[in-house]
């Protein structure tokens, strides 16, 4: 296991090396680590700028994507 810290928030989370290597994103040329809250803002950010609308389900995960009306 291995900790590392949310380059947005600051929370410290322990991650194994494949769960790390899945919440490291190359943004701009620079790596950055994002824990699983600021990982969902930011997918709702970025498809609330693009016309996509995101349903979660009850447990907070992915129920449905819709963009221009029609489901993905």
């Amino acid at each position: 296991m291995v900790e590392a810290i949310c380059d947005i928030c600051g929370s410290t989370s322990s991650y194994d090396k494949e769960s790390l290597k899945g919440s490291t994103y190359e943004i701009n040329g620079v790596k950055v680590v994002l824990c699983c809250p600021c990982e969902d803002d930011l997918l709702k950010t970025l498809a609330r700028g693009r016309g996509i609308k995101i349903r979660y389900g009850d447990g907070g995960e992915i129920g449905s994507v819709e963009l221009d009306g029609k489901m993905l």
